[in-house]
């Protein structure tokens, strides 16, 4: 995820409460995310005070100065959560990559035990067994994906909500023109990653396909063919978990290009 730099932060801020008298609003920097609040949240939170910035807000009669303060707050409390929202996105997807990594250890480490295998009869159940282990291994870390984005699906469509009751500001065609281009970059990074891993997923099922056409046929060598097949599964469940992943973000992006 993109960090936003504390300058267009306070930019942003600055527009959002652009009719505010005074307001007040807390910075924090966690694990080199920014966050806003309008309580103090940690012991390095530096108050920002929004001054009067409409020349025309000190003639306003005290009855609509009220409402204008409320309205106001409302804006900076959408801001806040926004920027609350855009970190959980972040820790989920720093979730996801956590158990990409970790389903691929697992599959590397049990396909270099299948490949260790002795081609015999033993040596070939072991493989197949192996290969419905890195199956498992798959199928197990997807759920745990899945979940993931689950949150992700729900935080966007919260963030959603917020930025479409909040109101609009003068640069707000600039803006969605910056973000589309942002966007259509992002999906241009996501589509490579897909044809990447297709390309690996096509390559080791060939390298499989010719150990299985370069044999003689036997006992052993039909219970290993049947490994091999069973570990064509396993790497096609792998790569469909990866892939998937990617599909999902991409998905995501056109929807909110299609929102600009």
């Amino acid at each position: 995820m993109t960090l936003i730099p504390l300058k267009l932060n306070l930019l942003i801020i600055s527009l959002l409460v652009c009719q505010t008298a005074h307001s007040t609003v807390y910075h924090c920097e966690k694990n080199g995310i920014a966050e806003f609040s309008q309580q103090p949240c940690g012991k390095d939170a530096k108050l920002i005070t929004i001054k009067e910035q409409n020349p025309h807000l000190s003639s306003a009669s005290e009855n609509t100065a009220q409402p204008s303060a409320d309205k106001d707050t409302a804006e900076v409390d959408r801001y806040i959560r926004s920027k609350q929202i855009d970190a959980q996105i972040a820790e989920h997807n720093n979730k996801i990559d956590t158990f990409k990594l970790k389903m691929d250890r697992e599959i590397v480490a049990l396909s270099e035990q299948s490949d260790a295998q002795l081609r015999n009869l033993v040596g070939a159940k072991k493989q197949a067994a192996i290969a419905k282990q890195m199956t498992a291994v798959s199928e197990r870390y997807g759920v745990l994906i899945d979940s993931e984005q689950r949150s992700i699906d729900r935080l966007t469509a919260e963030k959603y909500t917020l930025t479409s009751s909040a109101n609009t500001v003068a640069n707000n065609e600039v803006a969605s023109f910056i973000r589309s281009k942002q966007i259509m970059r992002k999906i241009s990074e996501h589509e490579n990653k897909i044809d990447t891993y297709q390309s690996e997923l096509n390559m080791q099922i060939s390298e499989l396909e010719q150990q299985l056409n370069s044999r003689p046929r036997n006992l052993a060598d039909a219970n290993s063919d049947s490994a091999l097949a069973d570990k064509m599964t396993a790497l096609t469940s792998r790569f469909n978990t990866l892939i998937a992943i990617e599909q999902k973000q991409i998905d995501r992006l056109n929807s909110e290009l299609t929102r600009l």
